[in-house]
């Protein structure tokens, strides 16, 4: 049987087993081989039966003492019982609703049993252990898998098992003997056999190694097939004293000295023939939009289109609204191009963009379309980095030829990754935040402290302060427990009846959004309660308070940005983390620090990467063992060894690219939009 074959054709999975695999992704027998473990249990102490403890977990070797029982217990619920013996006595292995057993065993049968005990009577008693014929002892560690209903461990062990079994010394090695030599590498069989069932500690330790550093070599490789290596034919956009002054000019503010640095660091990738490649960072409020804009004014001041992508409308459109604000009166023709534009006024815009008459070009994904096409692109924009995969930023930059390339994120990325994750790209940090600005002042509080905070509410919203309130549903759902908006919103308009209170979900018409928006920024509405919508991007200076409902529901750079929100003016703002969970790590975390570096770092350690080849922001990346902050040595190594390779080996980088391209092909293709 081929590796590609349907996992249904694996001995013991019927069509309905099947159709359960899949919902874990398990559709090939390769896929159910690369199902791997999300820890392991000791296989059981082999022990006699004299030696059985209460409370303990055990291995028996015994035999089957008399004809196994049945009977049922009540409706749907039955019970066999099997009876075993060794030289030291007795002991029942009882099964709930398996009654096929009363059919498998006989009595003078060797069996191995293993399970935990409990004391039925006189007797000990296993209850629904593993038990299987021959008395062989299981050795080692035992896997536990990631599950679905419908699909117990005992059962997901049993078909691994039979799948390696018909499989191991036939699955093809991507590795020559003289490279895993060198590198110190388990064979491919070994280690997806041990990876599974493996012997000891020590064979666990060289299969993970093994299949973590293959699964990163490639992912680096996938990676690399982005990166842009492009030396020459970028459009140069020279800056000069007298550009920078008339656009500091157009400033009401004073830049920040780290804002004038990366600009000054924008002017010097633009003036080259070679693409700029920049990866701008900086915590929530540290002013991105500054340097982002000036890059703008020097492309188009040199004659060039520059567009930015945005993840939402409600961002484009506020990156658009501040533009025209800053670059009013400079000869500059300014567009916006959503997916909820009339079909006419889009089909306006196109022909403006390519016509050259539209100079920057403000966007949602649309700006991805086919029909999209630029006269002189010269400069392409990602806001919120996070929000989007490699491939979709890959998708707009192709649009320009070698266009001048800036990456802004306001979620920051540890350096050492971020210099892995984005290749060649050079990174600008904004470790400054403007005059003014105060830490949002962090409290982690329990339901019973609700009515407190209202007050506070009440007395803040005297003094002028506005008021966000972010759920994570939109309705109630009976399977989370969680305060969605619609039910907050209701009880927020009962309990602040002299308050003006509104509803904003993603649900909305972009209209609907964009209208309650703006009577939140004109301060007609005093508290807004919205879904994760207003995540990224919305500044309203006059908010102050942010309350993040079921708290414990958000990642860690969710709730950074979230708390983001508030904190844009030069008073005091405040944020609530309510949640039942007041001993969660997460939110201590939050409470104690503004730094978004820190936090960052730990988001990534607890829920990994997010796929960084696609879109989607935490997971594992794509990877079936690798952690991208747990292994950060061996993916320093495994990018190391993917460049000696495609410039000593060409021939063996190629193979090993098909193979990487095998395994990420979904990702690579599928890259759709948060």
């Amino acid at each position: 049987m081929e590796l590609s074959a349907p996992v249904g054709r694996v001995k013991g999975i019927g069509e309905k087993k099947a159709r359960l695999l899949a919902r874990l992704n398990i559709n090939t027998v390769e896929d159910l081989l690369h199902h791997l473990p999300r820890g392991y249990e000791p296989a059981g102490q082999c022990v006699r039966i004299c030696e059985l403890k209460e409370g303990g977990t055990y291995q028996v070797n015994a035999v089957v003492a008399a004809e196994p029982g049945f009977r049922r217990v009540r409706n749907g619920l039955n019970l066999t019982t099997i009876s075993l013996s060794d030289e030291t006595g007795r002991v029942e292995a009882v099964f709930f609703n398996q009654p096929y057993l009363k059919n498998i065993f006989k009595p003078g049968q060797a069996v191995c049993v293993s399970g935990s005990v409990r004391r039925a009577g006189r007797r000990f008693q296993f209850t629904n252990p593993s038990i299987e014929k021959g008395g062989a002892p299981q050795q080692g560690l035992l896997p536990i898998y990631p599950l679905t209903a419908g699909i117990s461990q005992k059962a997901m062990r049993l078909i691994v098992r039979v799948a390696l079994d018909a499989h191991i010394g036939h699955i093809p090695e991507l590795f020559p003997a003289e490279f895993r030599a060198r590198h110190g590498l388990a064979e491919i069989n070994y280690a997806l056999e041990h990876i599974h069932f493996p012997a000891d500690e020590a064979a666990l330790e060289q299969a993970k190694r093994r299949i973590i550093f293959e699964e990163l070599l490639l992912f680096n490789i996938a990676l690399a097939s982005y990166e842009t290596d492009v030396q020459s034919g970028a459009p140069v956009c020279a800056a000069s004293d007298e550009l920078r002054d008339s656009f500091l000019k157009r400033l009401s503010y004073r830049p920040t000295g780290a804002q004038q640095r990366v600009m000054g660091e924008i002017e010097r990738d633009m003036c080259r023939t070679k693409p700029m490649n920049r990866l701008l960072q900086g915590d929530v409020g540290s002013g991105k939009t500054t340097p982002a804009f000036y890059a703008m004014y020097i492309c188009v001041k040199n004659g060039y289109q520059c567009v930015m992508m945005a993840p939402t409308e409600v961002l484009a459109r506020q990156h658009f609204e501040n533009a025209m604000k800053v670059l009013a009166d400079a000869d500059i023709n300014i567009e916006l191009l959503t997916g909820s534009a009339p079909p006419a006024q889009r089909r306006m815009i196109c022909e403006n963009i390519a016509a050259g008459n539209a100079h920057i070009v403000f966007g949602t994904h649309a700006v991805l379309y086919d029909n999209v096409q630029f006269a002189s692109l010269g400069l392409v924009i990602t806001d919120e980095q996070h929000r989007f995969g490699v491939g979709q930023r890959a998708m707009l930059e192709i649009k320009g030829g070698a266009p001048h390339t800036l990456i802004m994120s306001a979620t920051p990325i540890p350096r050492t990754l971020a210099l892995i994750l984005y290749g060649k790209t050079d990174i600008s940090v904004l470790d400054e935040l403007p005059p003014g600005r105060q830490p949002v002042k962090t409290f982690c509080v329990p339901e019973s402290k609700r009515a407190d905070m209202y007050d506070f509410f009440e007395k803040e919203l005297r003094n002028g302060a506005q008021v966000f309130v972010v759920c994570p549903l939109v309705e109630e759902s009976e399977a989370m427990d969680v305060r969605s908006a619609e039910q907050t919103y209701e009880s927020l308009k009962k309990r602040f009846i002299h308050w003006s209170v509104e509803l904003l979900h993603g649900r909305m018409k972009p209209q609907e959004k964009n209208d309650v928006m703006a009577r939140f920024k004109a301060k007609k509405t005093h508290i807004l309660v919205s879904t994760t919508v207003i995540e990224v991007g919305v500044d309203v200076p006059a908010a102050t308070i942010m309350v993040i409902e079921n708290a414990e529901r958000f990642g860690l750079a969710q709730l950074h940005q979230l708390r983001g929100r508030v904190g844009r003016g030069e008073g005091v703002s405040y944020c609530f983390l309510m949640s039942p969970d007041q001993d969660n790590e997460r939110l201590k975390l939050l409470a104690k620090t503004n730094d978004g570096f820190k936090i960052a770092e730990e988001d990534l350690r607890l829920r990994g990467p997010g796929q960084f080849l696609g879109s989607r922001q935490s997971g594992m990346a794509d990877l079936y063992m690798a952690h991208l902050i747990k292994d950060m040595r061996l993916l320093r190594k495994t990018r190391e060894i993917a460049k000696e390779l495609q410039e000593h080996d060409p021939a063996y980088y190629s193979t090993l690219k098909e193979a990487s391209i095998q395994r990420f092909e979904k990702k690579l293709k599928n890259t759709t939009i948060n």
